[in-house]
């Protein structure tokens, strides 16, 4: 069995359980100690369950986890993930930056670059405050303190008005028609940003197309997007959803 279809099983042996150990892991589907302890690792450095000693435990899958727990989640993926949206920003532009965990780390990379940055997302606008450049624009309006982005309809105006070199935008699901979030709010703004943008960067890990999360909301559909950076290779089933001009960047390797 591929670390793919074993993951997806594992999955569901932590929604029927709740908590597993990288024990209980090894034994059930005939791998090694490290083995099993390299799956606990991959799904909870991607934020699809919880370490804990000796294992880890289920995120509730019913709903999206909150920005802030999800923010707690320390993860060398996302890290990577970040770091390579950062070779798509360039002195002189002006870019919207939406609400994600991994966006949220690519601000800090952006400190003392001379540009200019959208954002409707609460941390990524502090993230970029302790140098003089770039300089940042927040858009105003009600404050969503679970996922702490900010919508209202001048919002929207404020971006139509604006003309970005790139969107980086994230998601908590992607289909094979598009990409979706659980607010109908954010995705009417990432739709606003993107029809706005020359280019459109999507930052999403690999689950992110296979998971069960309810996300009704489309804010981009697939063929719009021109660069996909995410943590591992996806299958060419999945490529062929996208532009066949799209960059597809997977950080780690096979």
């Amino acid at each position: 069995m591929i670390q793919e279809e074993r993951l997806i099983q594992i999955k569901h042996l932590l929604k029927k359980e709740h908590q597993v150990s990288t024990k209980e892991i090894a034994q059930k589907f005939g791998v090694s100690f490290d083995t099993a302890r390299r799956d606990v690792i991959h799904l909870t450095t991607t934020g699809q369950a919880v370490r804990i000693h000796g294992g880890m435990m289920e995120i509730n899958q019913n709903d999206v986890p909150n920005f802030l727990a999800r923010n707690q989640v320390q993860s060398p993926v996302k890290l990577k993930m970040a770091q390579m949206a950062k070779r798509f920003v360039h002195p002189g532009q002006c870019d919207f930056i939406g609400p994600s965990t991994i966006l949220k780390q690519l601000c800090p990379m952006l400190n003392g670059i001379n540009m200019q940055i959208v954002t409707n997302s609460i941390d990524n606008a502090l993230s970029l405050l302790t140098t003089e450049f770039p300089s940042v624009r927040l858009l105003g309006g009600m404050i969503n303190k679970q996922q702490r982005y900010i919508y209202s309809e001048t919002t929207l105006e404020t971006i139509r008005r604006i003309r970005f070199n790139t969107a980086f935008i994230g998601g908590s699901k992607v289909d094979t028609d598009g990409v979706y979030t659980t607010s109908m709010a954010d995705a009417e703004v990432v739709r606003a940003a993107i029809n706005r943008a020359n280019q459109i960067v999507l930052v999403a890990e690999k689950y992110k197309f296979t998971n069960q999360i309810t996300s009704p909301y489309m804010s981009i559909p697939l063929d719009k997007v021109d660069v996909l950076i995410t943590d591992a290779p996806l299958s060419d089933e999945i490529k062929q959803h996208f532009n066949s001009k799209a960059q597809i960047i997977p950080v780690l390797k096979e």
